[in-house]
């Protein structure tokens, strides 16, 4: 029997990550489709019970989902109706990779470690303020803080103050557009942190993301330099718990090695680009993807 699964992204063109899935998929024999969320629409009631894509209206007829991107900037009515398509697939028993749920989760920086740090698991210190006088006690207790965007990938928007005034000014530009201020103590790394892949119960490869010099981030989407990496027992445990925790099929998770602290959580990444990752340790993530959601959708 013909597998079908969607690869769905708000892009109007696949991305590369999405295209990779698309070849992994068709490598095993396994039919696939690019859908933007856009295009699908929920329907049920009065003897219907489907989803179905836009014109045409036509039956979603696919055996699971991997949902890459629903499209977070939209305004919140749109986002929701968005969100209730793969609600409503999730409870027609399609599988969805990772799930609309999970994904939520994860892109919220703060819920997400806080779900960790209430098990136990090891993050940095975090708070959201909508004040900029608190955001400033807190880098006067902490020290050095990033204040970073509460929704964000690739580290764009993340600044570093060292000064408390530094970051109340900062805190500040957000109080006035109605942003949450989203701060966190630094965390001291070795010019470095650990990217680790994880798919199902698994862990796929890891690599370390070197800093650029002179700077202190370390997203591969602003120059920092990949080589594969070791991971051990510890690291192991680390990325499968997170990602289990925030019930995720697959994940980037980023760690850092604190001098004292040990191995620290910064985040974990419901949609990771893996290319960086690829050209560190020669593994397709997509490909252990593709087999997994296939496994997944014939049980």
């Amino acid at each position: 029997m013909d597998t079908r699964v969607a690869i769905v992204h708000d892009s109007p063109t696949p991305t590369w990550s999405s295209r990779q899935l698309m070849l992994a998929f068709e490598s095993i024999g396994v039919t696939t489709s690019y859908v933007r969320p856009s295009t699908l629409c929920s329907v049920f009631g009065m003897g219907e019970n489907k989803v179905v894509t836009t014109p045409g209206l036509s039956r979603f007829d696919v055996d699971a989902v991997v949902l890459r991107d629903l499209g977070f900037s939209h305004p919140l009515e749109l986002f929701l109706r968005r969100l209730n398509v793969f609600k409503h697939l999730e409870e027609l028993g399609t599988p969805v990779v990772n799930s609309v749920e999970s994904m939520i989760t994860a892109r919220d920086k703060y819920l997400s470690l806080l779900r960790l740090h209430s098990a136990g698991l090891p993050v940095p210190r975090t708070a959201v303020v909508e004040d900029a006088h608190a955001a400033r006690r807190i880098a006067e207790e902490w020290g050095s803080v990033v204040i970073k965007p509460l929704i964000g990938s690739m580290g764009f928007g993340s600044v570093k103050a060292d000064d408390p005034d530094v970051a109340f000014v900062i805190a500040r530009t957000l109080q006035q557009l109605s942003l949450p201020i989203y701060v966190q103590e630094f965390i001291k790394k070795p010019g470095r942190d650990i990217r680790v892949i994880t798919v199902g119960e698994s862990v796929v490869g890891a690599m370390y993301r070197i800093q650029p010099s002179g700077a202190w981030k370390t997203n591969v989407a602003q120059g920092a330099e990949v080589k594969r990496a070791e991971v051990d027992e510890e690291l192991e445990v680390l990325a499968v718990r997170a990602t289990r925790l925030l019930e995720l099929h697959y994940a980037g998770v980023d760690i850092a090695e604190h001098p004292d602290r040990g191995y620290v959580i910064l985040e974990v990444n419901a949609s990771p680009n893996w290319r960086g990752f690829m050209k560190a340790t020669g593994i397709n993530v997509a490909e252990h993807i593709a087999r997994y959601v296939v496994e997944l959708a014939r049980r």
